[in-house]
């Protein structure tokens, strides 16, 4: 599979899940998947940071890193929203595709409204038949 092609797809299954889990969307009003123009706080938005290529001896690997944005008023609210964060990484933690390395977490705040970012690596490996390819 396309390293590429398994990042969407991870990202795709993490968005379904943070989507779809009940315990969370008892926290949060919305959850975006891009960053909107008009928001009711509280909220959740998942990006896809950055990824950089992984050389090593005959296969290579991508360590993706994704971000969860988190607004709220509350800092209960942030413990709440981040801890079922992580229940849900925790149950996608090891697939036959990639794995979920760690994950940290930061909080700042803007006037009344608490910003959190909890950001979480993904590191899917190349298969024995991938060859690196230099560029000179």
């Amino acid at each position: 599979m396309e390293k590429t092609q398994a990042i969407s797809e991870w990202y795709d299954s993490i968005y379904a899940a943070l989507k779809a889990d009940s315990g969370l969307r008892k926290y949060v009003t919305n959850i975006y998947n891009y960053l909107p123009k008009r928001v009711t706080i509280p909220y959740l938005r998942l990006r896809m940071v950055n990824y950089n290529n992984l050389h090593m001896l005959s296969n290579f690997a991508i360590k993706a890193r994704f971000s969860c944005d988190i607004y709220t008023y509350h800092v209960g609210s942030v413990f709440a929203i981040t801890r079922h964060i992580n229940l849900i990484l925790k149950s996608m933690k090891d697939s036959n595709n990639g794995t979920i390395l760690e994950s940290n977490f930061a909080m700042d705040q803007h006037d009344e409204i608490l910003h959190s970012t909890v950001n979480f690596d993904i590191f899917l490996k190349g298969g024995n038949n991938e060859q690196i390819t230099a560029k000179n």
